[in-house]
């Protein structure tokens, strides 16, 4: 006995507060779905389709996707043809500027902080101290603000942390053994500290996660100079690991900032091969993906993002003067490991921000890799002496000869995915290569070498 079978389509109807899984005939329409599904009798949903476009009511279901997801929107929640958003309420008060006052102000008071640093202990003591609850108060004050909610606002927070950075290093004698050790921790600790206390106190919550972020990697950089001062390390080798972490850092922060349940994602590729009760619980389902948690989560996400490239980027200008402009040991080894850590991190800091679209997370490792290239070039002119002359003609030759080896194919419309593919390899290299040859410049080797033989 023949029995007639009916082809059908089978949907997912997804509303705001349900899920309805529906089977039709395919000469059924998407209207006939919403009607038999009791969500609609007028046209009161719009269904967009997978892929993001609009699907008409009279669309049959022979052209849906098979076992698609169909998302409604309520006309009723929407604003109506005449109606205009009304944009956000400003800041009540204006900044005239302030955010840049501050920074001109913080940094003339770090030059005349740090001319009066070889003064009496006691006069140290108490500028540290003014400095202490100035850069505290400071912060506080300016981080409740509700004008301090984006990148101009974080600008303002820059002051308070460079005070707290000189307040602590001052609170360290002068005439100790390993004064720069103690200084350059104790500066991090105080400045992770500030931003300790503006993650707390901030109203915003993108300057709460970018100060979060910057407390991390300050609190990080204080346990190098540490171990640093443990392993009986200049501050020129402490420099050099420092200067070793940053483009380990740039590439981690990206993949490292995105602080979401687990419910938000599926590692299909894993579960694919694994049982979910092999590896673990299912992850608890999340509900309605709503836009203003998303918008929340990409301006965090973005803040930390902001916040720790500019940290690491201006560790990178300030280290790279300390860790090279000094007269370097005749060992190979070490010369080999402070070339290498040059070329490494100029490297990185040139090729990393090319995944951004943001100025700003392009030009602040940029203007830190062109201090790391003025360094390279003024340790150069004194090793070489005249020889530095000839060796930058032939620089300079060596740099024309590879713009026209770049430009002449360009110019032919060779595929630009080519060179990126081609920067993506030294960038690895230079990522990779970073922290072995700071270790290297420090002199590593020699550390193992006493280890071993006590």
């Amino acid at each position: 006995m023949a029995v007639d079978t009916t082809e059908r389509r089978r949907i997912v109807l997804q509303s705001e507060d349900r899920r309805i899984d529906i089977s039709l005939p395919l000469d059924e329409t998407l209207d006939d779905a919403l009607i038999l599904s009791g969500l609609s009798t007028a046209g009161r949903f719009i269904t967009i389709g997978p892929g993001g476009f609009e699907i008409p009511g009279d669309t049959e279901c022979e052209d849906l996707v098979d076992g698609g997801l169909y998302s409604l929107i309520d006309r009723t929640a929407l604003p109506a043809a005449g109606e205009r958003p009304r944009p956000p309420a400003g800041p009540s008060r204006m900044d005239h500027g302030a955010r840049w006052w501050m920074l001109a102000v913080s940094a003339l008071l770090l030059v005349a902080v740090f001319a009066q640093g070889a003064g009496e202990p006691l006069l140290r003591l108490l500028v540290a101290l003014l400095l202490v609850a100035g850069s505290v108060s400071g912060a506080v004050a300016w981080a409740r603000r509700d004008s301090a909610a984006g990148v101009r606002g974080i600008l303002g927070v820059l002051a308070p942390v460079l005070l707290s950075f000189a307040a602590g290093a001052l609170l360290i004698p002068a005439g100790l053994e390993a004064s720069g050790h103690l200084a350059a921790a104790s500066g991090f600790l105080a400045a992770s500290v500030t931003t300790a206390i503006i993650a707390v106190a901030a109203r915003a919550r993108p300057m709460r996660a970018a100060a979060g972020t910057a407390t991390v990697l300050l609190v990080g950089l204080a346990v190098v100079w540490g171990l640093a001062l443990l392993l009986r390390w200049g501050p020129a080798e402490a420099a050099a690991i420092s200067l070793g972490l940053v483009p380990l850092g740039l590439r981690a922060l990206p993949s490292s900032l995105v602080n979401l349940p687990e419910g938000y994602f599926i590692d299909y590729k894993h579960f694919m091969t694994s049982r979910w009760t092999v590896r673990g619980a299912i992850p608890e389902a999340i509900g309605v993906l709503r836009p203003d948690r998303v918008i929340a989560v990409v301006d965090d996400s973005s803040a930390r993002l902001i916040s720790g490239t500019a940290v690491l980027s201006v560790v990178a200008a300030a280290m790279a003067p300390l860790a090279f402009l000094r007269p370097w040991p005749d060992d190979p080894i070490v010369r080999a490991g402070g070339i290498a850590l040059l070329v490494c991190t100029a490297l990185a800091l040139l090729l990393t921000p090319r995944h951004t679209t943001s100025h700003i997370l392009r030009w602040l490792p940029r203007g830190a890799a062109a201090v790391v290239f003025v360094v390279a070039g003024v340790q150069a002119a004194v090793a070489l002496g005249s020889g530095f002359q000839i060796l930058g003609a032939v620089a300079l030759f060596a740099l024309g000869l590879l713009a026209v080896a770049v430009v002449i194919p360009v110019a032919r419309g060779a595929s630009s995915l080519v060179w990126s593919r081609f920067g993506d390899a030294f960038e690895w290299l230079a990522v990779a290569l970073a922290l072995p040859a700071a270790l290297l410049y420090a002199n590593a080797l020699s550390l193992v070498r006493g280890m071993m033989a006590g």
